[in-house]
C-alpha cells in the first residue's frame, strides 16, 4: 500500500499529492501548491535528529548558489512525526556511473567542500560525532563483543576493524586534520542534471561535521577510486588525509551498529547479519588494497 500524507499536512500547506517518490528512511512525495511543484518529506522517527541543522546547511548552500532543495515552510509535527515542505528541483540522475562520471563527481564534491568549509563554525550536529568518536565509543565495543558471542565470524570481522581503526586514530594528531560539513551521501542518485548542467544536489539528511575524507564513505565506497582522483584535481589531500582514509571509511560502517545490536538483544529478536557493513569492511582493491592491512582469515 502506497504511503499517504496525512490530511492535516495537506490542509496546513494547501497542497495536493501528485505522486509518491519513495525513500529508504525518510519518505517523499511530489505535491502541487497553486500550480507549483514542491516536495514533502516525512522524516523517519529519530533516524536523523536535529533537522534544523540540515535546513540551515541547505539555506547557506542556496545562498552560495548551489541547487539544493531548501525548505519553503517550517517543519511541522503531526502524530509524532516531522514533516517538511521543500523546493522541487528538476532533472534526472546519471545512472551509468562510468569512470569519467565518478571523476566528475569527485571534482564536484571537492567544490562543495570548498563551500561547506565555511560552515564549520556551526559546530557539530546533535546526535552525530567525528569518526574517531564513533570508533572510540565504549558502548560500540561492548555491543560488538556481545554480537561476536552469537555470531563469531561476523563479529570478529567487525571487532578486528574497530581495533585497527582505533589504533590509527590513537597515533595521529587529529587536531591537524581537515574537517568540514559533509553532504553524507554524495552518490549519483542524489545529483540531478539537465543535459550537462547540474540542477540538484539532494539528500542532506546525514549532513554533519566530520573529517573531510568521511564524505568518501558513500561516494567512493571503497572501490570507486576515480572519485578520489577527481577530488584531488580540485583539492589535494594531505598525508594526514590519506592516513585517515581507511579508519574513517570503516568508522562509517559502524554508524548505528550499536543501537541495532542492543535493540535486537533487548527485544530477543534475530541479530542482523550486517552483510552490507562486512562487505565494505573486507574490501581490498585499488586504494583499499593499498592502505588497509589484509584481514587475517
Amino acid at each position: 500500500m502506497t504511503p499517504q500524507i496525512p490530511d492535516v499536512v495537506l490542509q496546513r500547506w494547501e497542497i495536493s499529492p501528485v505522486s509518491y517518490l519513495g525513500g529508504r528512511l525518510n519518505q517523499h512525495w511530489l505535491v502541487e501548491h497553486r500550480h507549483s511543484r514542491l516536495v514533502v518529506r516525512g522524516y523517519s522517527d529519530g533516524a536523523f535528529p536535529h533537522i534544523g541543522y540540515e535546513l540551515e546547511v541547505l539555506a547557506r548552500l542556496d545562498e552560495a548558489g548551489w541547487p539544493v532543495p531548501t525548505a519553503v515552510e517550517e517543519p511541522i509535527q503531526v502524530d509524532g512525526r516531522t514533516w517538511g515542505l521543500f523546493k522541487f528541483l528538476p532533472g534526472t540522475c546519471h545512472t551509468s556511473n562510468r569512470p569519467e562520471e565518478r571523476r566528475a563527481r569527485g571534482r564536484l564534491l571537492a567544490e562543495l567542500h570548498q563551500t561547506t568549509a565555511s560552515l564549520t563554525r556551526r559546530g557539530q550536529r546533535r546526535g552525530f560525532g567525528l569518526s574517531d568518536e564513533v570508533i572510540g565509543d565504549p558502548g560500540l565495543i561492548d555491543s560488538i563483543r556481545k554480537y561476536e558471542r552469537r555470531r563469531p565470524s561476523e563479529g570478529h570481522i567487525m571487532r578486528w576493524h574497530v581495533d585497527q581503526a582505533a589504533q590509527v586514530f590513537d597515533r595521529l594528531d587529529l587536531d591537524e586534520a581537515v574537517t568540514t560539513v559533509l553532504h553524507g551521501d554524495f552518490t549519483p542518485w542524489n545529483l540531478l542534471y539537465e543535459g550537462e548542467n547540474l540542477t540538484g544536489v539532494l539528500d542532506f539528511e546525514a549532513t554533519h561535521l566530520n573529517y573531510r575524507v568521511a564524505d568518501f564513505a558513500n561516494s567512493w565506497r571503497g572501490y570507486q577510486d576515480e572519485v578520489i582522483e577527481g577530488y584531488e584535481e580540485v583539492c589535494k589531500l594531505s598525508d594526514l588525509d590519506w592516513e585517515l582514509l581507511m579508519p574513517v571509511y570503516w568508522a562509517w560502517m559502524f554508524i548505528g551498529v550499536k543501537k541495532s545490536i542492543e535493540t535486537s538483544l533487548e527485544e530477543n529478536a534475530a541479530l542482523p547479519d550486517f552483510e552490507w557493513q562486512i562487505r565494505h569492511l573486507l574490501r581490498r582493491e585499488g586504494l583499499t588494497g593499498r592502505f588497509a592491512d589484509p584481514y587475517p582469515k
